[in-house]
């Protein structure tokens, strides 16, 4: 029988590269059984959960972690999500330590997943992983100009295979929605004075993506260029890039994404 809490430690991070959202699990070589494990075990006397949820995830993985949110309990777990504290492999090997009395070190694979509403964990230890799922903020922002409306486009002047795009994030976990995408589309090409329109319905894309998509049509509200250079801040995989920002005729056929975007139907063209 269990005599102490357990803490379920989620340890998290954006990919430093592909920017995808990825969560830590161990797999114990040579049974395929028992796979994907996330960090946890039981709190010692006189230790909070964070304090468990660091030892847990350095005992088990090696990883340092640093501040914690709490998501919850389920079935008696504490449930917690971290950052790595400095970068890490995308894979390695750790010799797990167990606890006083439990038996040997361990030989475990750790790697590092992507954060998906489905993903599979060993055991009771996924009950909360759809709190881990970000929503993301795509901003259609928009102007008028001799009679006829225009829409905010981006393009990665150092990846120009990504082709064009709006700008877009994701939200941070105690972000609200407008203020996230108002900082995304700062950071993505400067604009800081927009009036928010409304949340587009039943948001549509062409592309895979894992987040809850949140689409705005926002209104800019300040003067542009028509096209301007603009280098990326924030924290993001995407800082210190450099965007090429531009204004181009509204139309529902823009070949946005490098495959089209179902939302532009949902925009008001003028001029058409």
């Amino acid at each position: 029988m269990r005599t102490r809490p357990p803490v379920v430690v989620y340890v998290t991070r954006e990919h430093p590269e592909t920017a995808v959202d990825q969560l830590l699990v161990f797999d114990l070589p040579g049974e395929p059984m028992i796979e994907a494990i996330v960090p946890g075990g039981g709190i010692e006397p006189g230790e909070t959960v964070e304090e468990a949820a660091r030892r847990e995830a350095l005992e088990e993985t090696g990883i340092e972690i640093g501040t914690m949110r709490r998501l919850g309990v389920s079935a008696g777990s504490h449930f917690v999500q971290a950052g790595p504290l400095g970068r890490s492999a995308d894979e390695w090997e750790h010799w797990k330590t167990p606890g006083e009395g439990l038996g040997p070190a361990e030989l475990v694979r750790c790697r590092w997943v992507e954060i998906r509403p489905d993903l599979e964990l060993w055991g009771e230890r996924g009950a909360l992983v759809d709190a881990l799922v970000r929503r993301r903020a795509v901003v259609y922002a928009t102007r008028e100009r001799d009679g006829r409306t225009e829409l905010l486009t981006i393009e990665a002047l150092e990846y120009p295979e990504e082709g064009i795009q709006v700008p877009a994030g994701r939200i941070d976990y105690d972000e609200e929605l407008e203020d996230g995408l108002r900082r995304e589309l700062a950071e993505e090409t400067g604009i800081t004075r927009a009036r928010v329109v409304r949340e587009l319905s039943d948001f549509e894309c062409l592309y895979e993506t894992f987040s809850r998509n949140h689409a705005f049509h926002v209104v800019v509200e300040e003067e542009t260029p028509d096209q301007w250079e603009h280098r990326v801040v924030g924290k993001g995989a995407d800082s210190g890039l450099t965007y090429l920002s531009r204004w181009v005729p509204l139309s529902p056929n823009l070949p946005l994404w490098n495959e089209g975007d179902p939302m532009l139907r949902q925009l008001p063209i003028e001029g058409a």
